[in-house]
């Protein structure tokens, strides 16, 4: 298979634009692949920075103001040390007279604006490797020149590379191979022949060949072992030269006696070959051998091209394919999926979502399109969801839970995954919301089950403390009212002191035994989260007002005397606003910031008036706050309230989540 090396790192690019933004831009691109990028926005300065740096290629806008890109483009090409540096030019104008101008001026490609970074890049590296190859090339006849070497390249080989560059300067592409090989067989003399290169599936492509009963000038494909002899030319990378043989080479059917194959070799690989043939030829004067080194930098520049080419058509063939399974992906998907992306102000906005998010949400397209990303979340999570959102672009893929509300108001509890990915040369944000109703009903009835288990518990506990330890208190009690009222003689004394100290002593046996027996509090052993999901249950078992409780990155806190002091103010708030507030719906959210724990609580119930509460305070007519102000200050924690009649209440609480139990009061 044809290797096509890459071009060295490290080249020096000269980029001019009276646009920073666009300077910027392609500093950014050719960085990414290793070239030393200078940047100038001023047409008058660029001679004076090519004189003072060395640069390898010229990137030039054609539109800027005071001095456009053809005044300097003929300023460089005025200048003996820098005018060989080659210029391509960045354009929007793609008329034919600027592009002729452009040429006729010394620049040797364009680039339309707006550029594919791929064709920058494919033609960056093809004119510094053309610049090289020439480079290379100058400093091989120098060196041939002063060493007065024997390979000399002669008149005539000057001729012939003056009519093969003007072969590729003037004729259109489906004439090029056929002209050149015309002029190469004039040449060195021979009748017949052949061009070939050797295509990325290692096949050999022919687009020109000579023949004594006919011209071929279409590119036809070959086998390896179609060619005979001359793959030798391949696997060995050396010329091969046939004499007095009778035989009929591939590309003719003529009998020949005398074949010489060339390789045409870039950077030791061989990318296709010359081949001539006829009655007689001249076999040591190496002519075909000096034009096969002339065309390979050419030859590999024409190929590379051709190649950027195909596999540009293939990269768009695949892509409009990949774009249509995503798009039958997303559309088809069971979750609800959403597409943002960062405006200029660095704000996300929605860009698309499937047909999934529609039908849960219960708006159009357009509606959903046109709102923002926290319009449909539950308020009290709606800025959490869109900071996770953000932490995608940062911190990388985020997982969380939260409601979505419908456009019927109905809460949908959501799992949702959100990731980061390119589309169009940027990032987009894809979060995939999956409905986990039915997750959240089975973790309803594993928590029904444990508050009727620990109802049970209780039940048989009671009994076992009537029943039990009772018996032996209310004889205990029994005697001390007889000694109370010296109801027994005094030689009993001794006797009942030593029942009452059984009794005593079998009430701790028993109360040991129903210590040991009792089922573990939950609270120490299932923790903060399942005891206040318990408290829920508890409280309203008729599920009215509707508790939401959710946790967001939430880590407990290690001290017992923490778990239990939060508990209480839960059970405080939650107390309140049953008693009170006439809610409909509360919201509670746990989660951990830092080193504090942070708990936001809201209510949509009739709310009060917070300035006459506090002064209630201050006269000690109102304990409810009060005894919640003091638990937080225990946990050397902080409380806000934001709250008006009618309006429900808000309460944001951060507690001190490094205290240990010795520093709770």
């Amino acid at each position: 298979m044809l290797v096509f090396n890459q071009i060295m790192e490290n080249s020096n690019i000269l980029v001019v634009d009276d646009s920073m933004s666009n300077l910027l831009l392609l500093k950014d691109i050719l960085s990414g692949y290793q070239y030393n990028v200078i940047i100038e926005n001023d047409g008058a300065k660029v001679v004076d920075v090519l004189k003072n740096n060395k640069v390898d290629l010229i990137l030039l806008d054609i539109m800027m103001p005071n001095v456009d890109g053809f005044e300097v483009c003929r300023r460089v090409k005025a200048e003996p040390q820098i005018k060989e540096i080659p210029i391509i030019f960045l354009t929007a104008k793609v008329d034919e007279n600027s592009l002729l101008k452009g040429f006729d001026l010394g620049g040797v490609d364009y680039i339309k604006k707006p550029f594919l970074i791929s064709e920058l890049i494919a033609r960056v590296k093809t004119h510094l490797q053309l610049r090289k190859s020439n480079e290379r090339l100058k400093n091989e006849l120098y060196q041939h020149f002063l060493t007065q070497q024997s390979l000399q390249v002669s008149q005539n080989d000057l001729g012939i590379r003056n009519t093969i560059a003007s072969i590729f300067l003037t004729h259109q592409q489906n004439e090029i191979y056929i002209s050149l090989l015309e002029e190469i067989l004039k040449y060195i003399s021979c009748k017949y022949g052949a061009i070939a290169y050797i295509n990325e599936e290692n096949l050999i492509m022919c687009p020109a060949q000579i023949s004594e009963t006919k011209t071929i000038n279409e590119n036809i494909e070959y086998k390896i072992s179609d060619i005979g002899t001359i793959a030798k030319v391949i696997s060995q990378k050396t010329t091969i030269i046939e004499n007095q043989i009778n035989q009929k080479p591939f590309y003719t059917q003529m009998m020949v006696s005398y074949m010489i194959t060339v390789p045409i070799i870039y950077r030791e690989e061989v990318i296709g070959f010359i081949s001539a043939s006829g009655d007689c030829g001249d076999t040591n004067n190496g002519k075909l051998e000096r034009i096969a080194d002339y065309l390979s930098p050419i030859f590999h520049s024409r190929l590379s091209s051709h190649k950027y080419n195909i596999a540009r058509r293939k990269a768009e063939l695949l892509l409009q394919e990949s774009e249509e399974k995503y798009r039958t992906l997303f559309n088809q998907n069971n979750d609800a999926v959403f597409v943002y992306d960062f405006d200029e102000n660095g704000n996300l906005h929605f860009s698309e979502v499937n047909n999934t998010a529609i039908n849960m949400l219960g708006y159009s397209r357009d509606e959903i399109l046109k709102a923002k990303p926290g319009n449909f979340v539950e308020p009290v999570f709606s800025s959490t969801m869109v900071d996770k959102l953000r932490l995608v672009a940062t911190d990388g893929p985020q997982t969380f839970e939260t409601y979505l509300t419908s456009k019927n108001g109905n809460l949908v509890p959501v799992e949702i995954h959100a990731g980061k990915f390119n589309r169009a040369n940027k990032f987009s944000i894809m979060s995939v919301a999956r409905d986990i109703s039915e997750r959240k009903n089975i973790d309803k009835q594993i928590l029904n089950t444990i508050v009727e288990t620990e109802e049970r518990e209780r039940t048989r506990f009671a009994k076992d403390v009537h029943d039990g330890l009772g018996a032996f208190l209310s004889s205990l009690n029994t005697y001390v009212n007889l000694l109370s009222h010296d109801k027994i003689a005094q030689d009993e004394l001794p006797a009942v002191y030593l029942e009452m100290k059984e009794l005593i002593a079998e009430a701790v046996a028993e109360s040991k035994s129903i210590s040991n027996n009792l089922m573990p509090d939950i609270l120490a052993n299932f923790g903060l989260v399942a005891s206040i999901k318990t408290l829920c249950k508890r409280l309203i078992p008729g599920n009215t007002p509707k508790i939401i409780f959710e946790t967001q990155n939430f880590v407990e806190p290690e001290s017992q005397k923490c778990k239990t002091a939060i508990f209480r103010i839960v059970n405080e708030l939650l107390n309140n606003a049953v008693k009170h507030s006439n809610a409909k719906k509360i919201v509670m959210l746990f989660a951990t910031e830092g080193k504090f724990i942070s708990i936001k609580y809201s209510d949509d119930g009739i709310g009060f008036d917070l300035n006459q509460v506090q002064e209630q305070i201050k006269l000690k007519t109102c304990s409810g706050l009060n005894n919640l102000q003091g638990r937080i200050s225990s946990l050397n924690g902080e409380m806000k309230i934001n709250t008006s009649p009618n309006n429900g209440v808000k309460i944001d609480i951060l507690i001190d989540n490094t205290l240990k139990d010795c520093e709770v009061e």
